[in-house]
């Protein structure tokens, strides 16, 4: 468990082995460290050098003879809040280049593209990807809704819907199986039209101007983004035909 918490923030197999090598017998020579840690001579010096300017080892020299020890264990606390700070200067600097990535993402992306998204955090990429892309003028359609799947997939739409309604987009929901005591109330969201017509699709399918979701629950969780402004025609056009014939 020691070893396993170690190389987790950050420290390698040799360097954690011979740490705690050093724990255990205190201050000794690399004869002894080679032989508990069950290192190789040839890379004893390099671990080492590497522990000593973490601050996790120090030595003395004893007739011409380095003697080695391990620092403090409260020296591994100061290491994480290092990695830490280190990581918060990274996001800093991360921000400050994002806008630029950012365009550059925007302006390279094709007119007409498919992408895969599998498993819960790929739909959740992709569900909230597609909410980004949308005008907020613009009127989403979704048909072959179902609140019978797994509920992490409910919470997930929920955060979906609350952040659609925040942004003020309206849309039109075709269910074609919907719980009655499905919390929230999705028939009382602002922007927000019902209607049910059971038997459609496994597959839930999401639409705008430009873009289309399909999702599917079945075994292998995934949700499909396409962006193709006469794919999204054509869904609108079954979708309308659809919410006519369906009950309020």
């Amino acid at each position: 468990m020691e070893e396993r918490i170690l190389e987790e923030i950050g420290l390698t197999k040799g360097e954690t082995r011979v740490y705690l090598t050093l724990l255990n017998l205190g201050e000794t020579t690399t004869g002894k460290i080679i032989e508990e840690a069950q290192i190789s001579a040839g890379k004893v010096y390099q671990i080492l050098d590497k522990l000593a300017k973490k601050g996790l080892v120090g030595f003395i020299i004893k007739k011409k003879t380095k003697y080695f020890s391990a620092i403090h264990p409260n020296r591994i606390i100061d290491l994480l809040h290092e990695k830490e700070e280190k990581l918060k200067n990274k996001e800093a600097e991360i921000k400050k280049i994002l806008p630029s990535l950012i365009n550059t993402y925007k302006f390279k992306r094709k007119n007409h593209e498919t992408t895969l998204f599998q498993g819960l955090k790929g739909i959740q990429t992709a569900i909230f990807e597609f909410l980004e892309r949308i005008n907020p003028k613009e009127e989403i359609l979704a048909m072959g809704i179902t609140t019978s799947k797994e509920e992490r997939f409910n919470i997930l739409w929920e955060k979906w819907h609350g952040e659609r309604v925040k942004k003020g987009i309206r849309c039109s929901c075709l269910f074609y199986k919907i719980k009655t005591t499905y919390k929230p109330d999705i028939k009382k969201m602002k922007f927000t039209e019902i209607k049910v017509l059971e038997g459609i699709t496994p597959s839930a399918i999401t639409i705008s101007e430009d873009y289309v979701l399909i999702q599917t629950y079945e075994e292998e969780v995934s949700c499909l983004l396409i962006k193709n402004e006469n794919i999204a025609k054509s869904f609108k056009t079954f979708f309308e035909t659809l919410w006519k014939i369906a009950k309020p």
